[in-house]
């Protein structure tokens, strides 16, 4: 079973310890770029465990509820607008 049931801190410390050994041996651009990825991959996981854990919810609670893709897109589209809104300000 992976994540293996060890303590928190030995866990946390075994990070640690992995950075420590495997730093030295990239260059500053290599270090950020393989940090940068470790990091998405770890943002992907809890938003997928996020969203299983409220889909999940509410089923037991009975609250199953359809998605409305046009109300995404909308959003979508409101969200890119106010982005180029703001890049037009900064510019």
């Amino acid at each position: 079973m992976f994540p293996p049931n060890l303590d928190p801190q030995v866990y946390a410390l075994s990070a640690t310890i992995i950075g420590a050994v495997i730093a030295p041996e990239l260059n500053r651009f290599e270090a950020l770029t393989v940090g940068n990825w470790l990091v998405l991959v770890g943002e992907y996981l809890r938003a997928y465990a996020g969203q299983v854990t409220l889909i999940e919810s509410r089923e037991c609670a009975g609250q199953v509820q359809s998605i409305n893709m046009n109300a995404i897109i909308d959003a979508l589209k409101r969200m890119e607008c106010e982005l180029e809104k703001l890049k037009k300000e900064t510019l």
